[in-house]
């Protein structure tokens, strides 16, 4: 068993970030957390915070350490959401950590989630009284080796690289971001991305309608160390759809990442039809199942 404790966001977002790097190549596939969805945990979903200085967030972090290295971390994504990242050489201490989010989470609800493949966690999680769902969502994989989709472009759109310090580039992207997931971006928000240590404006990419308008997004996360991009978010503006946008803006993603060294390529999705096809339609795999799980706390 190793020793837990709170989470000091100076020193410790970077040690967490550090560890997602490090245990990616220790498992078959993308298991914890990338790098990239920690930076857009923050710098996306608590976008707000950062401008504010109120990080509460970080209050549901914990750590679980061994001579002195990172071996798991409990970090929150939604306010009810819980998520464990561990290193595979310490698997037995997520025991321990699923009873601190039973103990101590901040709503009387939790979800957290399996991979349908993990017998050992999802053993667990029945054990320890959560409640299995259905599947919530996919995470897709392919090879970057051999050729690439052509991702033609529709007539009179272009795609280009988001400057985000640029006004105007700032708020479209807030404006497609609340056109496609009916978020609540605005150009302040967007432009936090920026902070993040993994962004990459060249390679978070838009197609650019006639009229100028932000018809389709995705940014690429690059991890340099592990060889591997993975698009988050990707969408389409509802005005914009069937032009095939989505697939010219990963196509492109794709040629950029593989030109910086990456030889695969992952991105998640929820179980709608459109973007799985989409997903398959560009070369990645039907993807790993991610099973729900909630535990309600009893009065």
């Amino acid at each position: 068993m190793g020793n837990n404790r709170g989470f000091s966001l100076g020193d410790d977002f970077e040690r967490v970030r550090r560890f997602l790097i490090d245990t990616y190549p220790l498992f078959d596939r993308l298991f914890n957390w990338g790098s990239d969805r920690w930076d857009v945990h923050r710098f996306t979903g608590r976008a707000q915070a950062e401008l504010s200085g109120n990080r509460a967030w970080t209050e549901s972090v914990r750590i679980w350490e061994h001579s002195g290295r990172i071996i798991g971390v409990v970090n929150p994504e939604g306010d009810n959401e819980a998520h464990l990242q561990i290193h595979p050489e310490h698997r037995g201490i997520e025991e321990e950590m699923l009873e601190w989010v039973a103990e101590t989470w901040p709503t009387d609800r939790v979800l957290t989630w399996a991979r349908q493949h993990d017998s050992y966690r999802r053993s667990l999680l029945r054990s320890g009284g959560w409640e299995e769902g259905g599947v919530d969502g996919f995470t897709h994989r392919r090879s970057l080796d051999g050729e690439l989709p052509p991702g033609p472009i529709a007539e009179g759109y272009a795609v280009r690289s988001i400057d985000l310090r640029l006004r105007d580039d700032a708020e479209r992207r807030a404006a497609i971001s609340r056109e496609v997931f009916g978020s609540k971006r605005t150009a302040e928000l967007a432009a936090v991305l920026r902070q993040a240590p993994g962004y990459r404006p060249d390679l978070d990419l838009v197609a650019v309608a006639p009229d100028g308008t932000f018809a389709a997004n995705t940014t690429v996360w690059l991890d340099e160390v592990n060889r591997y991009a993975l698009f988050e978010p990707v969408g389409t503006h509802p005005e914009h759809r069937r032009r095939g946008l989505a697939s010219a803006v990963i196509a492109e993603g794709l040629r950029r990442a593989v030109t910086l060294g990456a030889t695969t390529a992952y991105v998640g999705s929820g179980t709608d039809l459109p973007a799985n096809t989409l997903y398959a339609s560009v070369g990645f795999d039907a993807g790993d199942a991610e099973i729900r799980y909630s535990y309600a706390r009893r009065a």
